[in-house]
């Protein structure tokens, strides 16, 4: 009898009929280990266990391997905004995600606090919920801890939450919890491509963020008919550049918010800005209301940041055969096809197709860092904790922030502490402390205004300033 089925006799006896396994953050593996966990222990348990092991993974999307698993045995639930909320229209989308966001807060705030919304919000009206879809974007995670911050600088207090608290909570959020991405990508101990890849996408975010600064000033029939600044915060490419923005996406600089057929009858992804990034960049949020013809203006042609992509792509990314004596390079446009055939260089027939994303003008900053400073992610990670919270903290707070495990902080806080990076002592009642130490503030974190992009704008050309529909 197989390891199968004597668990499964075993089992059956104790009245279990199913064996239910978790798994949270797959997507946080290593390609290599994700491969390995699927094929040694995911693919053998759930193809030979006849339904009685069931397996529930989360995965972001377009990050997960599936091996020998049959994809048509399995039930995908997308958890992200557009599959959720996005039956028919925009405008129901963002109905259905300010409903949600409204039902989560106020069954939280009845069954903590037993007393109704009102009491913390300086009214219960529907711009106060939408300005917290617009910060969360329906996100649990990113709501919590927007209230944790309004909690801080409103509620201990005694003033009640607006929509002014939410705009600076979301400002908050990105500076402390976001931003911090690219500074912390250059000290990661992986090799130059892996960091300037990194880097690579800082450069891609501030191409984006400095062409909707450049629209605030642009000029249409439709932005004529708005009143006050009109938003600038989204905008639209072709469904076959999703990839491009999914690593982004991962660490909340933007969202996917729908899916629209363009003025020129192509398939489009809508993307939204942080609303923290957004308010950081004086970068006006949503889109206006009031007439018909604004429902589609996510896809007014001036939003279209497809020209601005394939900039981005000439200058930024190389595809090419790792064989020494082809180097054929291909456009981004081949990549579908060559994934298609594992990435067989089709020109030599021997050689793998690499794609390359590096980043040529943080090139020197990269190569500057001492080698010594580098780090894995999560010692990375704990030296940002401490730095934003600016206190000792024991390492079960620390793992709630990291989304890890109190004994992993445990045991690389005592690496880090044997390296001089953080001070590790007990406190009064015994328990264990782990705070920055002076020389990783001065070594990792010596100028954090570093951090903002680098946004260089240039004026709306002239034919940009014509009247478009």
């Amino acid at each position: 009898m197989g390891l199968i089925e004597r668990l499964k006799t075993l089992l059956e006896t104790l009245g279990i009929r199913n064996l239910f396994v978790l798994i949270d953050d797959f997507s946080e593996l290593p390609q290599q280990a994700m491969q390995i966990v699927v094929d040694v222990l995911l693919a053998p348990l759930n193809n030979w266990s006849d339904e009685f092991i069931k397996f529930k993974v989360a995965a972001y999307p377009g990050r997960i391997y599936f091996g020998a698993v049959d994809k048509t045995k399995i039930d995908e639930v997308y958890l992200d905004l557009y599959t959720l909320y996005g039956v028919g229209d925009v405008a129901r989308m963002e109905e259905n995600a300010i409903d949600f966001t409204r039902r989560l807060v106020t069954r939280r705030i009845h069954h903590f606090c037993s007393v109704t919304p009102e009491e913390f919000f300086e009214s219960d009206s529907d711009e106060v919920w939408r300005q917290l879809f617009f910060a969360s974007m329906a996100n649990p995670r990113n709501l919590g801890y927007l209230l944790h911050f309004v909690h801080e600088s409103h509620l201990i207090r005694g003033k009640k939450i607006g929509t002014r608290a939410i705009q600076q909570a979301a400002e908050r959020y990105y500076e402390e919890k976001i931003e911090s991405y690219f500074r912390l990508g250059k000290f990661l101990h992986e090799s130059f491509a892996e960091r300037s890849s990194i880097y690579s996408l800082k450069e891609l975010l501030e191409s984006l963020v400095g062409r909707a600064r450049e629209l605030r000033s642009h000029e249409s029939e439709v932005i004529r008919k708005v009143r006050g600044r009109h938003p600038t915060s989204h905008f639209h490419v072709p469904v076959a550049y999703e990839p491009l923005f999914s690593t982004l996406e991962l660490n909340f600089f933007l969202t996917k918010y729908f899916e629209m057929t363009d003025r020129s009858s192509r398939k489009v992804s809508v993307f939204a800005l942080s609303y923290g990034l957004c308010s950081k960049y004086d970068i006006a949020f949503g889109r206006p209301t009031g007439e018909r013809e604004f429902r589609l203006y996510f896809v007014e042609r001036f939003f279209d940041y497809s020209p601005l992509v394939l900039a981005y792509l000439k200058k930024n990314q190389e595809i090419v055969c790792d064989s020494a004596s082809c180097g054929t390079r291909f456009s981004y446009d081949q990549l579908q096809s060559l994934q298609l055939f594992g990435m067989l260089c089709p020109q030599c027939r021997n050689g793998t197709v690499r794609v390359n994303n590096l980043s040529q003008k943080y090139a020197a900053e990269i190569n500057s860092v001492n080698q010594d400073l580098l780090l894995p992610p999560t010692e990375l990670g704990i030296l940002q904790t401490l730095h934003v919270e600016r206190k000792a903290m024991r390492p079960a707070s620390i793992a709630g922030e990291l989304d890890c495990s109190y004994q992993l902080v445990g045991w690389r806080g005592k690496s880090l502490s044997e390296r001089g990076l953080v001070k590790r002592y007990r406190n009064e009642l015994g328990q264990r402390l782990l705070e920055i130490s002076g020389t990783a503030e001065a070594a990792y974190f010596p100028n954090v205004n570093r951090d903002s992009l680098d946004i260089c704008e240039e004026p709306d050309r002239d034919e940009g300033r014509s009247a478009e529909s």
